[in-house]
């Protein structure tokens, strides 16, 4: 074993920051043990030492933490793991490590959704390299499962559940029938949700993930402003309630596919029905899920916690040994995300991309109503696959529930568009992607 440590520099103490050095310190010799040389945190940069909380820097000696930005810089480290968040500060110090030589580990989606490209390019540049494996899905080996474990195979479809905020939300409306204010307003109670929930509710967090993710499957470049994202907080309960009498359950699913190698991709974040007796639908609360598909493999799902104090810090400490054992540098190198190997993605058009979908539409209860709806879907091309209307009274608006075959959205924009034009419709017809995965078939 060699005597000569490998040191940290971490830039950011939050929670996961306070889990990371618990690790380093109370597993320093098993880590040790593992990779052949010890490993420890040398230097911690925060933005005011007074306002860090005491649990936070119980692992830490007070001369490794510092808000001097000048002391942080000369101390002698070899990764640097960025913790701090966002796409600003964060941009500027990871950059200036990558031109410095360092290594980086990040948990950073925004940064990376945002400006992986450009650093990836840095990282090549100067022999370095990026880890980011809690980016995704949190303590989910999901990024090595996809470049290294599922190397054989061309990929045809990731479908993941990123956001565990939403997954409590959506679990709390479909178990317990609660409205989404219920449900938001319990799990920002619990810690699931942030006082200010747009980023995860709006599914903007995991349009994110879904970037990174989708780059990495198909060897492209896609920027998170690529993926279209439509959240939870449109969601009424009574569609989830339908969507069960069918046999469906609710998620909010990042879904990027591939048809044939080389060919256009299609990605997009959106609450998707999905049928109970697939094995993501019973993913619940707020644990997080990638299934990806591979044309040799088959269909493999990656479960686990996406958030958390422990099972981020378990992403980020691992990534940071892997590197610290040498071999990591070779393997990101043939990573291909720097720009002279990763062009921009070809995208499906989004009028063009292809799924199931049902419908919820208020209608009139008067004879002619059901087949006026089923002639204008009928001139657009999309087949019906079921009808359901529950008894109602004549002359009244009740709501009728359609599911299609697959059918282009664009075709089913204007199909509705003509549809609430129709006397007999009341206000707006309500669409949900169902969602079906990729197979040889």
């Amino acid at each position: 074993m060699s005597d000569k440590p490998i040191n940290i520099g971490i830039i950011g103490m939050g929670t996961v920051g306070g889990g990371v050095t618990e690790l380093f310190a109370t597993q320093a010799e098993t880590y040790a043990k593992r990779i052949g040389k010890p490993v420890q945190v040398s230097k911690v940069l925060v933005l005011d030492v007074a306002e860090v909380p005491a649990d936070r820097k119980e692992h830490i000696a007070d001369s490794v933490l510092t808000d001097n930005a000048d002391e942080f810089w000369s101390s002698d480290f070899d990764i640097m793991i960025e913790l701090m968040g966002g796409t600003g500060a964060a941009y500027t110090f990871v950059k200036k490590a990558l031109e410095a030589g360092k290594h980086i580990v990040t948990a950073n989606k925004a940064l990376l959704a945002k400006h992986g490209h450009e650093l990836f390019g840095l990282a090549q540049k100067n022999n370095v390299s990026i880890a980011f494996e809690a980016s995704c899905g949190g303590g989910i080996p999901c990024i090595t499962a996809l470049k290294y474990g599922l190397m054989a195979n061309q990929i045809g479809g990731l479908y993941g559940i990123l956001n565990g905020t939403c997954n409590y939300i959506l679990t709390e409306m479909t178990q317990k029938n609660k409205t989404y204010d219920v449900a938001l307003k319990e799990a920002q109670e619990k810690g699931f949700a942030e006082a200010d929930p747009y980023l995860d509710v709006s599914g903007a967090d995991t349009a994110q993930k879904l970037s990174i993710l989708a780059s990495l499957a198909f060897g492209v470049h896609i920027e998170g402003s690529q993926v279209e994202h439509i959240g939870v907080d449109i969601l009424d309960l009574q569609d989830i309630q339908f969507g069960a009498e069918l046999g469906y359950d609710i998620k909010l699913l990042g879904t990027a596919e591939r048809k044939e190698e080389n060919g256009p991709v299609s990605v997009k974040t959106q609450p998707c029905f999905v049928h109970k007796s697939d094995l993501i639908a019973n993913v619940h609360g707020p644990m997080n899920a990638l299934s990806v598909y591979g044309h040799a493999v088959g269909h493999t799902m990656y479960y686990g916690a996406g958030a958390g104090r422990y099972p981020t810090a378990s992403a980020v400490v691992s990534d940071a040994l892997n590197i610290a054992s040498g071999w990591y540098g070779a393997a990101f190198a043939q990573m291909n995300l720097t720009p002279d190997c990763n062009e921009p993605a070809k995208l499906v058009a989004k009028e063009d991309i292809e799924s199931r979908y049902y419908l919820r539409i208020n209608a009139l209860d008067v004879p002619g109503v059901i087949a006026k709806l089923t002639t204008i879907l009928g001139n657009k091309d999309i087949s019906i696959a079921a009808v359901m209307q529950h008894e109602s009274n004549p002359g009244e608006f009740t709501p009728i529930v359609i599911t299609t075959h697959d059918a282009k959205q664009g075709d089913l924009d204007t199909a509705i568009a003509e549809i609430e034009s129709l006397e007999q419709i009341e206000g707006t017809v309500v669409s949900i992607r169902i969602a079906e995965f990729a197979s040889d078939n």
